[in-house]
């Protein structure tokens, strides 16, 4: 026979899988039967903000995160997945000050400065924008390529070209594959006359 405890580790784990996995329909409905047996557990709710965000549900991903935050206050993750939904809704001010409360207490974080890189980006703050996406970078190293690759486009939205054609030449050089860079290195060569080599890129 099934304990009752059993059957609750099985649906948080189903959940778990088919988040994921990209079902987010079907991850939804798991996560919402597992929540109506336990709406204090913390990392179920937040979870479940992941999905309403991923199925364009903002709003519903913002109120699963303030739950999550109200049952575990000193927690980041969900105020790392609410500063992403805010984002979404062009709540700057907002998502700032969860990126920057989760700083306070973990400066390393990378995915805040990240995303507070994106903050400041969006706000037009390329300047600001390129310490966090430098100071993620830096952080992450080979694990978090997107960030030295943002960091690279803040040079080009500054005007800084050569300086950017020098970051996506190096992020290239480590991942011969990954789109963003070339895609980012083929505007400036494109933008600078070097029509050959950036069709060789794009």
């Amino acid at each position: 026979k099934i304990s009752a405890d059993e059957v609750h580790t099985f649906l948080f784990n189903n959940a778990l899988k088919a988040s994921q996995k990209g079902d987010f329909i079907h991850a939804l409905s798991l996560w919402d039967e597992y929540i109506k047996m336990s709406p204090k557990d913390a990392a179920a709710l937040s979870n479940r903000g992941n999905v309403r965000l991923a199925l364009g549900d903002p709003e519903g991903a913002i109120s699963d995160q303030n739950l999550a935050i109200k049952f575990l206050p000193c927690e980041l993750d969900p105020r790392l997945n609410r500063g992403t939904a805010e984002e979404v809704l062009h709540h700057w001010d907002e998502a700032k000050q969860d990126y920057e409360w989760i700083l306070k207490r973990d400066p390393t974080n990378s995915a805040a400065l990240y995303n507070l890189g994106n903050v400041n980006g969006s706000a037009g703050n390329w300047r600001k924008a390129e310490e966090f996406f430098r100071k993620a970078a830096l952080i992450a190293e080979l694990d978090f390529p997107m960030a030295s690759s943002s960091h690279a486009l803040t040079f080009y939205e500054l005007g800084e070209l050569d300086q950017a054609e020098l970051e996506f030449r190096k992020l290239i050089r480590k991942y011969p594959l990954f789109a963003d860079a070339r895609a980012g290195l083929t505007a400036i060569l494109w933008k600078k006359g070097s029509i050959g080599e950036a069709e060789s890129n794009w």
